[in-house]
């Protein structure tokens, strides 16, 4: 029988304290609980459902061989990975997270990619939305528009060094291609069947369930974490660790000067939040993926960019 770590024997404890918090402070937890459902219904569904559709439906009909047979020649040699880890390169930066790990981990479970290269490709293909980015966070929250591009490209970059530092195995090796990538690669075979629609919206729509279960817990523990005692700046800091859309907007509402605001506010975005990496991990059910290599992976990209942004801003 596998030995249960010692820190789970306090489980029953935290989950009686957790419950006696709902209890009274009601008004606080209905407040979090609305809040995060407005977030999920609002904002979540509409952003991340066409892309976990398409990115499923993609990979379950072959499309996503063909497109990788096209972006293969130019990313393979550039990140040392194979056809289709370019194509979850391209979907994971462009879509955000949980996206860019689901499809990492449907490219492992379907034997595209070897375990190796999805725990290379995950801290990669996982980050914070380009629209969130350059949107919500530098436009309405910080008010740095004409910085907001340059923002996006560093906590690319922090992304992508991070996950090359920490790869496993060699630094950099230039992947060669199987006998059967290359099979792939040439027939392209596409099939498609309302069947496969309907698994790709199935599995969207459980995921994103998972999701805005999780959104809503943690804007319960945002909500409840405004009433300690602590200082607005630890407060907020704190929220941001939690999850990114609260603390953030926090975040900038303190007076901070910019050189100081926008490389905290990178660092935590480049993390993704607690409520983030928990959603990341709900989207590797089945994939065995090691997490901890992500956790690591995306505290030395929070750490990267908030040292490059701080170069450059100060």
């Amino acid at each position: 029988m596998k030995q249960q770590p010692p820190l789970y024997r306090f489980l029953p404890l935290f989950l009686f304290g957790a419950l006696l918090l709902l209890l009274f402070f009601p008004s606080e937890a209905l407040t979090g609980a609305k809040n995060g459902l407005i977030l999920w219904f609002y904002q979540v569904i509409p952003s991340l459902l066409p892309f976990l559709i398409l990115s499923g439906l993609m990979v379950s009909t072959g499309c996503s061989d063909f497109l990788s047979g096209i972006l293969s020649p130019v990313l393979s040699p550039l990140f040392g990975c194979s056809g289709s880890g370019c194509y979850a390169i391209i979907i994971g930066l462009f879509s955000g997270l949980p996206v860019g790990a689901k499809t990492v981990a449907e490219l492992v479970t379907t034997g595209r990619i070897s375990s190796k290269e999805g725990t290379f490709l995950l801290p990669l293909c996982n980050n914070a939305g380009p629209f969130f980015i350059l949107g919500y966070l530098c436009v309405t929250l910080l008010s740095i528009p004409d910085f907001a591009l340059e923002f996006l490209l560093i906590l690319w970059v922090s992304s992508i060094l991070s996950a090359f530092l920490l790869r496993p195995g060699v630094l950099f090796s230039r992947h060669k291609y199987t006998a059967t990538e290359k099979r792939r690669s040439s027939r392209h075979a596409l099939s498609f069947s309302f069947l496969l629609l309907d698994k790709a919206i199935e599995q969207a729509f459980s995921l994103l369930l998972r999701i805005g279960g999780y959104i809503v817990l943690f804007s319960v523990l945002t909500e409840l974490l405004r009433l300690l005692p602590l200082s607005p700046l630890l407060t907020a800091c704190l929220c941001s660790l939690l999850e990114i859309t609260t603390g953030t907007s926090a975040l900038s509402a303190l007076p901070l000067p910019k050189h100081f605001l926008i490389p905290l506010t990178g660092a935590f975005v480049s993390l993704g939040g607690l409520c983030g990496i928990v959603q990341t991990k709900s989207a590797l059910t089945g994939s065995n993926l090691p997490f901890a290599h992500y956790i690591r992976s995306k505290l030395l990209a929070a750490l990267l960019a908030a040292t490059i942004l701080f170069l450059r801003v100060r």
